[in-house]
Formats: C-alpha cells, structure tokens, sequence
C-alpha cells in the first residue's frame, strides 16, 4: 500500500499542474487552455491540450482522494491497538496537525506572497488551507474513529465479494448525486471540506471502508482474488475511462448527441471509484511488491507525505520560471484583475487578453511538471531530516 500511496501522491501533483495549465483550478498561478463562460460552462473554443486534460481531471477526481481515504485509514486499527488511545491521538495530532498548521500558516501563506508580488497583485499574508484540507480532514475522521473505538465493538467482517462492493458504488452514487444537486452552494465547502458531495458520497464511506478493511485484513482477499475478478474490475475500469472520456467529448461537441457532462459528473465517481481503487490496489499487489523494497521506492514512499504538502509551493516556481522565459522571448503577459493569478496573453491584432498558443501550453505543461516532480521529491527527502520537521513529516 506504501507504493498506492506514492502513486497517488505523483498524480497528485500532475492533476494540480494539468489544473494550471488547463482551466486554473489548482493554487496559484495558472492559465486557460479554454474560452468558457464560467458561469453557463458553455464552451466557444479550446487549445488542443484541453480536452484529455479534462479527461484526465476527471478521471482521478472521481476516485484518488477516496482511495488516499482509504489507504489512510486502513493502518488505523492496528496502530491504536499497538500505541492505545492517547498515544495514538498524540501522534496524529502532530503529524497531520502539524503537517496541516505547516501548510496553512507557513508554506500556503508564503507561496500566496509570492505569486501576488509576481503578478503585481497587493502582497498581503493570509491563512491559506489549499490542499492540506484532505490533512484536516483525515485528522478529523481519525480522531472521531479514536473515540468511537473507545465504546463500539469491532466490526468484523470478511471483504465482501466484488460483485457486491460495486452495487455498494452505485448506492453511493445516488446518495452523491443526491447530495450534490440538493445541497445549495455555498455549503459545499463548509469546513474546509472540497465538496460535501464528495465528502458524503466518496470521503466518509472510503475512509470507514478503510477501517473496516485494516481491522479484518482485507488486503489477503484482495491477493487472493480470482483471475476473473482481476480481469473484470480492470475491465470495468477501462469502460469508465472511455466513458468519461465520451462525456467529456460531449460536452466540446467532437463527440455528437452525448451532452451528459454534468449529469455524468454527478453519478460516476462512486461507482467508478469502487473498481478504480480495488483494481489499482490489486494491480500494484501484483506487478510492483517488491520485498525488500528498492531504496528508491522506500524513499519515495517516505517522501510522499512530505510531498503532498509542499507540492503546490514548488510547482509555482517553475511556472514563474516558464512565464519569464516567455516574457524574455517577448510573449505579452496579461494578468487578470478580476481572478486573481490568472495569466493569459494578448492577441496582437486585437489587443485583447486570449489563451496561450497551443505549443507554448504544451511546453509550459511538461516543463512544470518534470522540473516539479524532479526538484519536490528529494527536497522532501532532506526536509523530513529537519530538526522538527523530523516529528511532523
């Protein structure tokens, strides 16, 4: 699971970069590779970069939060009854606590600083929660399943078949889909959590799955799966990667009489989530196990966490670096006053803001994201031996 995690935490950081570099939905500061009218999402044009990173997108916001849930809460049960009650309490409070109170107070803060000076916004210091809210949030479940450890018994109970874990997905999916269009707005993100949609339909169940799972050990049915059952979630898994991928050409109208984009969007990720994650889990069972472990992949599993929460500072460098090698090549640089660390270019013949020319999206996309992954990973490695930080990371 320690290998799940790091895989998760690299496609972490390149759905924020594909973020910023597709519609700026991650932090800080980013570009359009689309021209939509926020408000209807009613498409006129897009880069050619725009619709597999909408795939993309998609495709892990339906299931990865859920799955690092999951895998976090499943080596719960077993560490309170090593640490008991107070000691395991202690130790996540500093570690999440510390790791949440790091980013927001400290490192978010800092890389909101930087990007206003950088694009001649007002410089001011700011509590910033970005995204360390999947932090507070597993420090929340946690601490609430510490308690109630204290007086419930232990569920026990086999894995169920998986079969039986994919109608539990589509029951899911309507209490999401319920969640998500009879909730108003302005509650989806009460708490710092990023959606209560998600948050009811994906995050809690996925996160007391995981408990359930780590104390009956559910991780031997998972290796012992039959070959057709293997086969079948991989199959169901790929079905819902093209299908998301028909939404979405639905949506930019290169796929004709399929507008269900936000329909889609609404139903799948539960149900999608569900063999995602069991086939994901599996496939790295199988394929990427090693014993011992190499001593890359036991540094980067160390890395992880340090990396989910410095990610968002370190590829926001390297965005600076790309929008000023485009400046020195002479590429006019429009930055928004009505969304803040939105850049985009301007049209020569019109004088008006527009989106970057394909090429230099593609560019500015690989150069964030290799330089980001290469510089993150053993800054995170070194960091975690600060005095301090050793206890936090």
């Amino acid at each position: 699971l320690t290998n799940v995690k790091t895989f998760l935490t690299f496609i972490v950081v390149t759905h924020h970069v594909v973020c910023q570099f597709s519609a700026k939905q991650a932090d800080g500061l980013g570009t359009y590779a689309v021209d939509m009218d926020m408000a209807t999402f009613q498409v006129s044009g897009y880069n050619s970069f725009f619709p597999g990173a909408t795939w993309f997108k998609n495709v892990n916001q339906s299931y990865f939060m859920a799955a690092f849930f999951f895998i976090s809460a499943y080596f719960c049960p077993k560490s309170m009854d090593r640490k008991g009650f107070r000691r395991f309490v202690e130790d996540k409070l500093v570690r999440l606590g510390g790791g949440f109170l790091l980013y927001s107070l400290l490192l978010g803060p800092i890389m909101i600083l930087f990007c206003r000076a950088y694009g001649g916004y007002p410089v001011s210091y700011e509590f910033y929660v970005g995204p360390p809210w999947f932090i507070l949030w597993l420090l929340n479940f946690t601490l609430i399943y510490a308690v109630i450890a204290q007086f419930a018994a232990p569920v026990k109970m086999n894995m169920p078949h998986p079969v039986i874990l994919l109608l539990f997905g589509a029951f899911l999916s309507a209490a999401f889909y319920g969640v998500a269009v009879g909730v108003p707005q302005e509650w989806q993100y009460l708490g710092n959590m990023v959606k209560w949609w998600y948050g009811i339909g994906l995050y809690i169940p996925f996160f007391t799955a995981g408990i359930i799972a780590g104390r009956n050990d559910w991780m031997k049915s998972v290796e012992e799966m039959e070959t057709w059952c293997v086969w079948m979630l991989r199959t169901i898994t790929v079905g819902f990667w093209v299908l998301i991928f028909c939404t979405v050409g639905g949506w930019l109208s290169f796929i004709p009489n399929f507008n269900v984009f936000m329909t889609a969007n609404s139903l799948i990720p539960p149900v999608y989530a569900v063999p995602m994650t069991l086939a994901l889990i599996q496939f790295f069972h199988q394929y990427f196990n090693g014993t011992p472990p190499s001593k890359i992949a036991k540094n980067a599993g160390a890395a992880a966490y340090t990396v989910y929460i410095i990610h968002p500072l370190i590829y926001n460098v390297w965005i600076i670096a790309f929008i000023a090698i485009l400046k020195a090549a002479g590429v006019s640089i429009w930055w928004s006053q009505e969304q803040t660390f939105l850049y985009l270019t301007v049209d020569p013949a019109t004088g008006q803001p527009s989106m970057l020319p394909d090429g230099y999206i593609w560019a500015g996309w690989l150069w964030t994201l290799i330089l980001s992954q290469l510089t993150m990973w053993p800054l995170a490695h070194y960091m975690r031996q600060l005095p301090v930080l050793n206890k936090i990371l």
